[in-house]
């Protein structure tokens, strides 16, 4: 058994904005806190100084934190990192005495890996199969990998899902906006994006989808349904007015609003009456499990394997989109029975154990 004490470093973006890598590192500082474990969050966020949050520390860029890594004082560094460059040097550091460790959120390795030389290609896999362990969110992740030749010994499965704190509960502390909408509205619909990108050239978030489909049920006669879409940083201004020239063209002011400011996002989804998660690929979306925890039907793309109770639809297709929004406002009551009694692991836990065992590991 080591006898040394545990120290954590979770290495990664932390909020704002609110998306779901960043989320699931905030909770997860909070999980360590309660849990009286030493730790700390180097955060790849652009801001000099986190006020009021102990144990946090900006990095700025991994150019200049590649360089510091050997001398942490942590001995556990836990990557939430999509960098390339990075990911080639993780394996390095086991050199240092580190046990390390690497969360795969989505399709990024899989797009590095498909795009590289062969030079890089080589170096990245040699890098990460010297990792501890590799945590994948879900089992496609896991086989990609598989198939690579990494040591199923070093692989975990475990969903990034970690239970909101009773902070990003309090709807109404949320700000006055919302609930003037919910006032205007019998039906209100929600949707997210940390922010504005693209992949593979389409709308990775699928603001421009939630948009043809509210242009759909008001052409077909549904009426007080409102939408809400937030984005926590826009980032590309451009084609964020290109989305807002569409609402506009569509006649739809009044009906879809965009909110970009960083909110707690889980009080917003239990005050509206549907989720949707319109992305055109994904890694497993928090937003989308925790709809399902307050028991509000979840819509989205079946771009990858989604939690039980997802309903379904054909990626980019907003026909189909259109066809399980009208089926799940004409039976609501119905969709909300076939959820009530779903439960959704906390995995704060899970990763916590991991901590423990690949720091007892010799």
């Amino acid at each position: 058994m080591n006898n040394k004490k545990i120290k954590i470093a979770i290495i990664g973006p932390f909020p704002p904005p609110h998306g779901g890598m960043a989320v699931h590192i905030e909770r997860m500082k909070k999980y360590l806190e309660k849990n009286c474990l030493e730790h700390i969050v180097y955060c790849e966020n652009k801001i000099k100084k986190y006020k009021n949050i102990v144990n946090i520390e900006p990095i700025g860029s991994y150019k200049k934190f590649i360089l510091q890594i050997p001398f942490l004082k942590s001995n556990i560094l836990h990557f939430h990192t999509n960098d390339f460059r990075m990911k080639i040097l993780l394996g390095w550091y086991k050199l240092f005495g580190k046990k390390i460790i690497l969360t795969i959120h989505g399709e990024t390795l899989h797009d590095q890996l498909t795009t590289s030389n062969a030079l890089s290609r080589y170096l990245l896999l040699f890098s990460l199969k010297k990792l501890d362990k590799i945590i994948c969110v879900n089992n496609k992740i896991k086989k990609e990998i598989m198939d690579l030749g990494f040591d199923a010994k070093k692989i975990n499965v475990i969903s990034a899902f970690i239970l909101p704190n009773s902070d990003e509960l309090k709807i109404k502390e949320l700000p006055e906006f919302f609930s003037k909408i919910r006032q205007k509205y019998k039906f209100l619909i929600t949707a997210n994006a940390s922010r504005l990108s693209f992949y593979k050239d389409q709308d990775l978030y699928g603001i421009d989808l939630s948009i043809e489909l509210m242009k759909l049920l008001l052409n077909n006669g549904y009426k007080n349904i409102g939408f809400l879409f937030i984005i926590s940083d826009v980032g590309d201004h451009y084609y964020y007015k290109e989305m807002q020239n569409l609402v506009r063209k569509y006649n739809l002011e009044g009906i879809f609003y965009f909110y970009t400011k960083p909110v707690a996002y889980p009080a917003v989804i239990n005050m509206c009456d549907l989720f949707i998660r319109p992305s055109n690929t994904d890694g497993d979306a928090l937003s989308l499990r925790e709809a399902l925890i307050f028991k509000k039907p979840a819509i989205a793309s079946d771009v990858c394997k989604r939690p039980k109770g997802t309903i379904l639809f054909r990626n980019r297709n907003v026909e189909d989109l259109y066809l399980k929004t009208t089926s799940v406002i004409n039976y609501y009551n119905e969709y909300r029975t076939k959820i009530k009694n779903i439960e959704l692991e906390d995995n704060a836990k899970k990763i916590l154990e991991l901590y423990k065992k690949v720091f007892n590991e010799i």
